[in-house]
């Protein structure tokens, strides 16, 4: 769908031949009786004055020919290649910015003709034009850092002519980052240039590529995709509209698990939205990855108050892209503030596997319910009894290293927690207890037909009128 879209949004206006088609350079300055041959001057103004775009680029191009040494030969050149482009004839006017270079080497005007040209070749499937394109646009945009405001323009016309011809290099970076799936680069080099030209389809459409084919998602994407296809309806070319709506409507359909609210956000672009509402975004319900989930955390919480099971999905999706290693990092980062000064922490868990001196438990309501192991706890001495595979404690000690295949948290110098120690044993009495705390110090509980039973601690095996005694403990197995 992408190249078949692109084929057809690629014909856009070069904005070059709107920067100098309403004003006159160096020529703006002068007048007849300033030149030695008033022939000159007339042959200047007469091939201005040239309606037609082609016959305005021919006609300049015959005065550079007679007049090779004319004061007026740059604007001149300029003038022909910008018509040219107006003309629908790139490769014409790419020869021509060609020759202005030759004279000119840091002519922005030229430098951008000539890009935009290297792009429209890209953009048809020319990968050779690549190289060339992206050296222009540096080029360009570091000349357009350095450019003087002609004297034919005011400070408003030079602003945004500025920012036109920023928007030509930046839109070109942007599309040679799309097509290296460098995402973040693309994105950033279209916000500039879909700032500049907001009209521009090639871009606006790209940006909404990079912003949804990237990862993490950025919503946004869905804004710009449905502003392409406004733009795409208002021009007419209802093809590319056809093909931007089936590839973003397929992606908004994954992203929110149903099409509701597409065809309404299309329809406020298309009668005429011109920029995003605030909170656009999480104005879309959405079906999120678990990476997403692990930046959707990071964003509602400050990291420090976050629970273990959720450093969990944080910590685990760390590799998934940038933006997740960047906040699986803070978070880390936050993590290891809590331990300043030998302070450990206490996390619940549910124990999948014991030994002595090593425990193995799950975190995560999803680890608990598979009994799979997230995290490995180097005990700080040897544990006896041992807590049940099963049961539900909590553990203190020092988060050290995260990370492996399966996902392991590590914490070593570990203790059970207070709540979670074996209790005393002995014989239980009448009257039974009728309600029993819920914290975990593990009893073994001894049965009247001498079968042994492990409860989460005293009370609650004496309160099963069938236990005799309990002992401190789980039941050995």
């Amino acid at each position: 769908m992408k190249g078949a879209a692109l084929g057809v949004v690629r014909r856009f206006v070069l904005v070059l031949s709107l920067l100098l088609s309403g004003f006159c350079l160096d020529a703006a300055a002068q007048n007849r009786a300033s030149f030695a041959n008033p022939a000159e001057y007339d042959a200047f103004k007469a091939a201005l004055a040239q309606r037609d775009p082609a016959k305005r680029a021919t006609a300049m191009e015959v005065f550079v020919a007679w007049y090779p040494n004319s004061t007026l030969r740059n604007e001149a050149l300029e003038h022909a290649m910008a018509a040219w482009g107006a003309a629908r004839e790139p490769a014409k006017a790419d020869v021509i910015a060609g020759k202005l270079l030759q004279v000119d080497p840091d002519n922005v005007h030229a430098i951008a003709s000539r890009v935009y040209a290297a792009r429209t070749r890209a953009m048809g499937g020319d990968a050779s034009a690549l190289a060339p394109m992206v050296a222009g646009a540096e080029k360009g945009a570091a000349a357009l850092a350095k450019w003087q405001k002609p004297a034919s323009l005011d400070d408003a016309g030079f602003e945004q002519t500025r920012r036109q011809l920023g928007a030509v290099f930046s839109g070109a970076l942007g599309f040679a980052a799309l097509q290296n799936k460098d995402y973040d680069t693309a994105r950033r080099f279209y916000r500039e240039s879909v700032a500049a030209e907001p009209d521009s389809l090639p871009d606006v459409y790209q940006l909404a590529v990079a912003q949804l084919e990237g990862q993490p998602i950025d919503g946004l994407g869905f804004w710009y995709a449905a502003r392409a296809i406004a733009l795409a309806r208002a021009a007419k070319n209802d093809a590319a509209a056809a093909d931007i709506d089936r590839w973003a409507r397929s992606r908004y359909r994954a992203y929110r698990g149903s099409e509701e609210g597409w065809d309404p956000l299309v329809a406020r672009l298309v009668a005429g939205e011109k920029a995003p509402p605030a909170g656009f975004v999480k104005a879309i319900p959405r079906v999120m990855t678990p990476p997403e989930r692990a930046l959707q955390l990071m964003e509602d919480n400050e990291p420090g108050a976050l629970r273990a099971a959720d450093w969990v999905l944080i910590l685990r999706h760390r590799e998934a892209n940038p933006t997740n290693r960047a906040a699986a990092d803070r978070l880390w980062a936050a993590i290891q503030d809590k331990q300043q000064g030998g302070t450990r922490l206490k996390i619940p868990v549910k124990i999948v596997a014991a030994t002595p001196e090593v425990l193995e438990a799950a975190i995560s309501e999803e680890a608990q319910a598979a009994n799979t192991a997230e995290l490995r706890i180097a005990m700080a001495r040897p544990l006896a009894p041992l807590p049940a595979v099963g049961s539900r404690i909590s553990i203190i000690g020092t988060v050290n290293e995260y990370g492996g295949q399966p996902f392991t948290l590590k914490m070593v110098r570990a203790e059970l927690a207070p709540e979670s120690l074996p209790v005393a044993g002995g014989q239980c009495a009448d009257p039974r207890p009728q309600a029993c705390t819920r914290d975990y110090r593990p009893a073994c509980g001894l049965r009247r037909d001498n079968t042994r039973q492990t409860y989460p601690n005293a009370c609650t095996a004496c309160a099963d009128p069938q236990v005799v005694t309990q002992s401190a403990g789980a039941c050995p197995p």
